[in-house]
C-alpha cells in the first residue's frame, strides 16, 4: 500500500481519521494496516507517534489539535531543525503533517513549537 497526503475530508471518507479525547499511542498497525492518516486531538492530550521504522517509510499522518495546548510525542525524538524533540506542541486549530523518513519524524509545519 502506497501511502499519500491526505485531506480531512478525504480522510474521513476512506474511514482513516480518528478522534481522540485523552491521551493516545498511535502503533505502526493504526497506521499501516488500519490506514489511519489523520487524527484529531480533543482538549491538552498528548498523541504519542510509534518510533520511526522501515515499514513507516514515507508515512505522512495529519494531526489536528482544537486548543494550543495538544502534544505530539515520539519517543525517540523528532529529527531536523538542528535538534531532537520527544515533544511538539502544534498550534491552536492547528493541523501539522507529521512525516517519518524511517528513522525520524519530522513536523511539517511552521505552526508547531518545541516542547
Amino acid at each position: 500500500m502506497k501511502f499519500t497526503r491526505h485531506k480531512y475530508t478525504i480522510a474521513q471518507e476512506r474511514g482513516t481519521a480518528l478522534t481522540k479525547a485523552g491521551h493516545y499511542t498511535l502503533t505502526s498497525k493504526d497506521i499501516v494496516k488500519e490506514g489511519v492518516s489523520f487524527v484529531i486531538v480533543n482538549g491538552a492530550y498528548k498523541l504519542t507517534l510509534p518510533a520511526a521504522a522501515y515499514e513507516l517509510k514515507g508515512v505522512s499522518v495529519l494531526v489536528h489539535c482544537n486548543n494550543g495546548s495538544g502534544k505530539v510525542a515520539v519517543v525517540a525524538g523528532f529529527g531536523g531543525g538542528g535538534g531532537n524533540y520527544d515533544t511538539v506542541t502544534p498550534g491552536a486549530y492547528c493541523t501539522v503533517e507529521f512525516y517519518c523518513n524511517g528513522s525520524y519524524w519530522y513536523a511539517l509545519s511552521d505552526a508547531v513549537g518545541a516542547s
